[in-house]
Parts: C-alpha cells; structure tokens; sequence
C-alpha cells in the first residue's frame, strides 16, 4: 500500500491521471450500479418518482457538466501531489481499527463543508453566476450529482485540503470521503421514494429533502443529515415540502 501511495504521488501528472480515472470509474460504475438496482426496485413497485421535472436532453447536459467537475477534481489533485512531495502532509500508517473513528470524522467534516458551500452558493451572486448550473436540473437525475460549474466543482472538491493538512489520516480513510459522497449524493438525487408517513426531518429521506430543494431552490441546504438545517433555520419551508 505505501509504495502504491508513493509511487503515485511521486509525480504531478501520476497523481493526476489517477485521481481523474478515480472519478471517471465513481461516476460511471456508480451510475450503472445504482440505476441497476433503481430498475429493479421500480419492478418491483416498491418506489416511485417524487417528482417529474426533467427537460429533454437534461441527462447529456449533465454528463457535460459532470465531466468538466472531474477534471476539475483532478487538476486540484496536482497541488495536493506538491504538498505530499515537499512534506506538508503525510497519509498515517496507523492501525486499521483506527479507521472505525477516522471515517465518521471525515463524513461529519464533510457534513458541515457542504452545508457551508451549499449556502454560500444559494446567495447571490454565487447562485445566479455558479450554483444555477446544478439547479438547471429541477428534477434531479443520477447524471446530475457531479453537473456544476467549474468553480463549484473546485469550491467543493477542496474538501479534502483542510484535514490532510491538519492531521495524517489513512490512505483508505481519504480514499472513502469521494466514495461515501458519491453514494449518498447517487440516492440524494435519484428522486425516488418508497411509502412512507415519516416526517421529512426523519434522518432516512435524506432523498425527499434534496429532491424537494431541486425543486424550490430554497433551503435544505445540508448533505444527508437534517441537523444542520434545524440548528441553523433553513429546512425548505412546510409548505413547499410536497
């Protein structure tokens, strides 16, 4: 694992064709993945569309755009590859079971990240300049959760530099960041929902929240976790969550 980690980062242009290949297999393989399994629910009835917005073409558009976040993703690979080299940062080489604390760490750092750019860029003139991009897909679609602007993209792939450079984290706990995001970003916008009565402040439809903020564009601002939007007063208002 550490020569594989070094030789990786030994050069800029390694540690770029890695992280963009890295993206491009998340994106595509999870696509097909996930619409595999959202088939085979829809066979068996056992969820729906929440709602019907999508425009024609909407999908190539997004495929545009999310290909466009990826290199984006990679080129700020390149920095990072000049932090590691010059001694900046180092990945950890401790126990596995560290894992265990060192994943939930990263998924609530990612939690409060997101929600801070997420409401940054539905303030203008981020949202009319940057975030409308995303927005363009009211009903959001698994090709969408990477379809941002460049700077988006950059805002948000950033997400990594601040704990790296705090604290020296497994190669497998950075690893898993990208790989749970994209996952819980795959059922955020896979806009379907099965029967339910509970409350859309209830942890588990995380999907219904996001799907309805495609809808409205207004709040529910936070990834997965409801918590947020509660403490800080910015669910999608009652009214609109329908």
């Amino acid at each position: 694992m550490n020569y594989t980690v070094d030789f990786i980062f030994s050069e800029w242009w390694l540690t770029f064709t890695f992280t963009f290949l890295f993206f491009m297999v998340l994106y595509f393989g999870g696509i097909f993945l996930m619409k595999s399994i959202l088939n085979n629910l829809k066979k068996k009835n056992t969820i729906k569309p929440i709602v019907y917005f999508k425009k024609p073409g909407q999908e190539k558009i997004e495929i545009k755009h999310s290909l466009k976040s990826i290199l984006v993703f990679a080129l700020q690979a390149i920095p990072l590859q000049w932090f590691y080299a010059n001694g900046y940062f180092h990945f950890g080489q401790n126990e596995s079971l560290n894992l265990l604390w060192e994943i939930p760490v990263l998924f609530l750092w990612n939690e409060i990240y997101f929600y801070a750019c997420h409401w940054l860029l539905h303030q203008p003139p981020f949202f009319m300049k940057v975030h409308y991009i995303h927005h363009a897909s009211r009903e959001p679609t698994l090709y969408s959760v990477y379809s941002f602007h460049w700077f988006e993209a950059f805002l948000l792939g950033a997400v990594i530099f601040l704990p790296l450079l705090l604290y020296p984290f497994h190669i497998l706990s950075v690893l898993s960041l990208p790989v749970m995001s994209i996952l819980l970003n795959f059922l955020g916008h896979w806009n379907h929902e099965g029967e339910t009565k509970k409350s859309p402040d209830y942890i588990g439809r995380f999907t219904f929240r996001h799907t309805m903020h495609h809808k409205w564009s207004k709040g529910n601002f936070g990834f997965m976790l409801p918590y947020l939007d509660m403490i800080f007063n910015t669910s999608t208002p009652k009214n609109k969550m329908k």
